[in-house]
């Protein structure tokens, strides 16, 4: 009987030892003689980059029962070997591409015992974005005349200031009612670039910015300017005028 109960202990002994693994990050033992804790970059973190190679700082702590003799640090794609004090880890190495990218950090000690310890995180490209840019505005608004009327089949465009596919910015175009009416839906910013044109009208342009997603912008469309005939068409034509009658006096004289 007490043979089984000694078994059941040594199984159940057995079972937690085994769901819990022995990692990088336990304090140092007679069976973990090594400890790293990477603090920087945190492991599950993001970050911007705009330079490639992109350079990522390393900082780590590491512990250990014994002296450390080395430390190597390896991106995937540049593999280094730090500086002492190999207690704390400072230390810049080169990742040649952006996206979920893994550094490792591998500390041996004098008595050859050798332990990594590994931190995922997301390189992203560019500067960091505000809040802004991911906003998706909605504009909506009435177009009329320099005396109050209302514009109908007036062509309105409203693009983002950032966002571009294929080179051109990204945008939508709508055409207003027959009360001068536009409604254009989901335009990212930060700022918008708003176009309305019409044959007959100057082309309205500018650039505004908005704290509120859901906007109301009215916009007042100008006449376009007739073209008067150049002042020497019209000496021109005087002249002519003048000769054609001369001759036709002459004729009737004759």
């Amino acid at each position: 009987m007490k043979l089984k109960l000694l078994l059941v202990i040594f199984l159940v002994l057995l079972l937690l030892f085994a769901n819990h693994p022995v990692s990088a990050l336990s304090s140092p033992g007679d069976d973990n003689p090594i400890s790293i804790v990477i603090t920087s970059p945190a492991n599950g973190s993001r970050f911007h980059s705009d330079v490639v190679p992109h350079q990522v700082r390393v900082l780590a702590n590491i512990s250990s029962t014994y002296n450390i003799t080395g430390v190597t640090l390896d991106s995937g794609w540049e593999t280094i070997e730090a500086e002492e004090p190999f207690t704390e880890i400072d230390e810049e190495i080169r990742i040649d591409s952006s996206g979920n990218r893994s550094i490792v950090v591998t500390a041996r000690d004098e008595k050859g015992n050798l332990v990594s310890g590994t931190t995922e995180f997301t390189i992203i490209i560019g500067p960091p974005v505000s809040q802004r840019y991911a906003m998706q505005f909605t504009v909506r608004g009435q177009i009329t005349d320099s005396n109050g009327k209302p514009v109908n089949d007036c062509r309105v465009r409203i693009n983002s200031s950032f966002y571009k596919y294929l080179g051109e910015y990204m945008g939508s175009t709508n055409v207003t009612d027959i009360n001068g009416s536009y409604l254009i839906k989901n335009v990212y910013g930060p700022d918008l670039m708003i176009t309305a044109e019409k044959e007959g009208y100057l082309k309205y342009e500018s650039v505004e910015s908005f704290e509120s997603d859901n906007v109301e912008f009215d916009i007042v469309m100008m006449p376009e300017k007739k073209e008067l005939p150049l002042p020497g068409f019209i000496i021109i034509l005087s002249t002519g005028l003048a000769v054609f009658l001369r001759k036709r006096n002459r004729m009737k004289r004759n």
